[in-house]
């Protein structure tokens, strides 16, 4: 460390964040929190905390400049990625680059990184927000296709078709989430999904931890349980994380955390994304450290103010992330308190989304998942037992207003 305290800006005290603050006060670390809430849940562990809005440069630098920050970091969010390579740049601190974060954040010039560099991705074609899409235009594709937004995050607008009237159906609301209507469609690549968790550290990569994950049916892709170590051969294993290492490479990754997604197809694993960034879904500051004792929270404050990072795993356990799927159109009356939970063996972390008087909607991207639940365990077996207990337990702890609902999804 350094011989006086160093002082980190972190992005971010939502719930998401404060394993991020937890881990930097842990490591004696002066911790300046912004964020755009007034009383976020990481408020009161913050050493220094401002109400700042997300597009706010000259407040933010203000404050990096009054506190002498020696580092900047984040926690599972893309939103304030261009603002910190920004000031990154103008304070001489350790981040991305500004083009490196554009190939992560812009998913056509990612996946023209990925082709430039012959690693394996789904074919895909942008078209411009002002470009009509037309069956002709679509003709070098087969469905079923996917749709996303160019720029968007967390599953939104993002859907499987089967043939064209279904894109046509969808297309307004995907346009809707990229920032200037850009959208791909891709093709279907078939097979499970996987992410993998890793710390890059002047250019050199350790993978942490790899995902298996569970979404939701289809056409929707959102993600709806998280479960490591994922099932894989040793030689699935190194096959992916042969096309991940390519892919940090190629998009210039370093010094950073990385959250990559991969579909292993019959014909190998094929890149989807990669984050330049933790990841989210809480894989990062529960899941990953329930399985394996390593705190990518703690190895990304640590680059961030250019130490080695902590990345020494301390055991080989199972966990899983779980998020619940409730009744669609039922009303919540009330939500009691979970703390009691917090006591049951195995239990990592739980948490319920949804308040008194929302109604459940169903679930079209992450933000509408109603709550969700991690556990840990010494084998695949107890955990998934864990997780359907506890699983009910949550539910009992919200109330809805009377009806045909025995409390069982």
């Amino acid at each position: 460390m350094m011989a006086t305290r160093p002082t980190i800006l972190i992005f971010g005290a939502g719930i998401n964040q404060l394993e991020l603050i937890r881990e930097a006060i842990k490591l004696g670390i002066i911790t300046v929190v912004v964020d755009p809430a007034a009383e976020p849940p990481g408020k009161p562990l913050s050493d220094f905390f401002y109400q700042v809005q997300g597009e706010d440069y000259d407040f933010t630098k203000r404050i990096a400049l009054e506190h002498q920050v020696n580092g900047i970091v984040t926690g599972q969010m893309e939103k304030p990625l261009r603002l910190m390579a920004r000031l990154a740049c103008e304070l001489n601190l350790t981040f991305h680059t500004p083009e490196a974060l554009e190939r992560s954040l812009d998913k056509w010039l990612m996946k023209q990184t990925f082709m430039a560099n012959d690693i394996p991705c789904a074919r895909g074609k942008l078209f411009m927000g002002y470009e009509t899409i037309t069956e002709e235009s679509l003709s070098d594709f087969s469905y079923p296709l996917i749709i996303k937004p160019k720029d968007a995050f967390s599953s939104r607008g993002v859907y499987k078709v089967d043939r064209f009237e279904e894109l046509s159906g969808h297309l307004e609301e995907t346009r809707s989430f990229a920032s200037d209507g850009d959208i791909l469609v891709e093709e279907f690549l078939d097979g499970k999904e996987f992410s993998i968790e890793s710390v890059t550290f002047k250019g050199i990569t350790t993978i942490i931890q790899i995902t298996e994950k569970f979404i939701t049916p289809f056409p929707n892709t959102v993600e709806m349980g998280h479960l490591q170590p994922a099932p894989l051969s040793a030689k699935e294993q190194n096959s992916i994380l042969k096309i991940v290492e390519s892919a940090i490479r190629a998009i210039g990754i370093d010094n950073s955390a990385s959250h990559t997604e991969v579909i292993l197809t019959a014909k190998g694993p094929k890149m989807i994304e990669i984050g330049a960034r933790l990841g989210g879904d809480f894989i990062a500051s529960y899941l990953t450290k329930a399985s394996t004792g390593v705190s990518m929270d703690k190895a990304a404050v640590q680059v961030a103010l250019g130490f080695a990072p902590d990345l020494h795993k301390k055991h080989n356990h199972y966990s899983y992330v779980k998020y619940l799927e409730l009744p669609i159109g039922k009303k919540v009356v009330k939500v009691e308190s979970i703390d009691d939970l917090f006591e049951l063996p195995g239990l990592v972390f739980a948490h319920i989304f949804v308040k008194a008087g929302d109604v459940i909607q169903p679930v079209t991207h992450s933000g509408l998942r109603p709550a969700c639940i991690i556990v840990e365990a010494d084998t695949s077996e107890k955990v998934m037992n864990y997780v359907q207990k506890y699983m009910d337990l949550l539910i009992k702890k919200i109330i809805f207003e009377p009806g045909n609902f025995d409390n069982h999804v």
